[in-house]
């Protein structure tokens, strides 16, 4: 209702704008952009609405809404064209991803890890390779032997590496809302959610490999080995924490801390991008050092999961306005195998991981 009100508020307005006569080309230039953003705007607040009731009700995690929005203000779309130049995007996308792995690897502290079950190592191995392993060969061979689509070796191999460690990441949000909705508490709740954390620790470290093993150099550069590459993102992002925690005291107010962790995080992500790393890996490594060595290292953490959600966001957003349209049937059959297989591997780890167990 608030959101209807505000339409019916506004759109009289928004008209007399774009229908102004003393200036015809600007003022309806103007007009046409308010529309679109009045427009844009209640369609967001309703579809955000409606995604919420959705979750309550049926239990349905979704992000659909951000990538539509990123979709509709992105160049696919040409009527708006806010985001028209993508390149400038990359500094703000890799900041917003530093964060996440700044997050995770704040995750990755000692006395966590002790308290740990036992059996959460076998879910996050089972859980997490089976499916990244089905779906990388899975999306290996279609790239090359399916007849859909022409690439490189090259390319077909750093696809299904990616959509390998697209199929092993999971989410904590389904957990997260089944524990909200039913007050599910006990042993498997836990060892779900930590396995989850752990899992994309580990995803997020073989994204990174992604980075040293298709690195590209510049021209005329000396060619390194993925290896150098791997240490140099490990060592930059520890360097960094060390460097970090000594400016932080543990006693700073929330704002103070959260500014902080703006500029360290730029600083990280900016100097992966500029060696053309992983922003996720390195910031992983840095936020494990700042944890386990930086005073107030679990401070650090409770801002970062106060701020992840809007970081989520933003990503969501700039992933849908980088997206570009693909070849309608390979891309539904592509879609139809990822989900195919990586449902079943799934399926397959969880009988695995719970066999001779209390979980079974």
């Amino acid at each position: 209702m608030t959101a209807m009100a505000l339409v019916w508020a506004t759109l009289p307005g928004v008209a007399h704008a774009a229908n102004a006569p003393d200036a015809p080309g600007i003022s309806g230039e103007l007009g046409t952009v308010v529309l679109l953003v009045v427009v844009i705007g209640v369609a967001y607040v309703l579809a955000h609405n409606v995604v919420e009731r959705l979750q309550r009700r049926f239990l349905v995690v979704s992000g659909a809404e951000y990538l539509l929005l990123g979709f509709l203000l992105g160049p696919a779309f040409p009527a708006i064209l806010a985001f028209d130049n993508v390149t400038g995007l990359l500094p703000i996308i890799a900041l917003a991803a530093g964060w996440v792995g700044l997050l995770r690897g704040t995750d990755f502290d000692f006395t966590s890890l002790q308290k740990l079950d036992p059996a959460t190592w076998r879910v996050v191995f089972l859980h997490h390779v089976l499916p990244g392993l089905a779906v990388g060969f899975g999306a290996y061979y279609f790239f090359m032997d399916g007849g859909w689509v022409e690439t490189t070796t090259r390319n077909a191999a750093l696809s299904a590496s990616a959509l390998a460690c697209f199929a092993a990441a999971d989410s904590t949000e389904p957990f997260d809302l089944l524990a909200r909705r039913y007050e599910v508490s006990g042993r498997l709740a836990s060892l779900l959610r930590n396995g989850t954390r752990l899992g994309d620790i580990a995803v997020i470290l073989a994204f990174g490999l992604i980075f040293c093993v298709f690195h590209e150099n510049a021209p005329q550069a000396q060619d390194y080995s993925p290896a150098l590459w791997a240490w140099v993102t490990v060592l930059l992002g520890a360097a960094l924490g060390f460097l970090f925690s000594l400016f932080l005291a543990g006693d700073e107010s929330d704002n103070s801390r959260f500014l902080a962790l703006v500029g360290i995080i730029a600083f990280a992500s900016g100097g992966a991008y500029f060696l053309e790393l992983s922003p996720l890996a390195v910031n992983l490594s840095m936020g494990f050092v700042l944890v386990n060595f930086a005073r107030g290292g679990q401070l650090l953490h409770t801002t970062l999961e106060s701020t992840e959600r809007p970081m989520a966001i933003v990503l969501l957003i700039f992933a849908g306005a980088l997206w570009q349209p693909t070849p309608l049937v390979p891309t539904l059959v592509a879609l139809a195998g990822f989900l195919a297989a990586r449902t079943g591997a799934k399926w397959i780890a969880s009988l695995i991981a719970g066999w001779g167990t209390s979980l079974r």
